[in-house]
């Protein structure tokens, strides 16, 4: 007769709520610290008159 498996732990149903909250909290803490660091300034957009132009589909006269 073959030997029976040695039975494992089980694993909670589902683990991911538990995943998700850690994940949020060191997310929170690094856009915190990305924040307050003394680099941190807010971004130009990139050609905004570029853009802006490009919106212009039709010019009166």
């Amino acid at each position: 007769m073959a030997k029976r498996p040695t039975p494992k732990k089980r694993k909670p149903k589902s683990n991911g709520r538990m995943q998700h909250s850690i994940f949020v909290l060191h997310e929170v803490r690094r856009m915190r610290n990305l924040q307050n660091s003394p680099y941190a300034t807010i971004a130009e957009p990139k050609n905004k008159a570029d853009k802006a132009l490009k919106g212009i589909t039709r010019v009166k006269a």
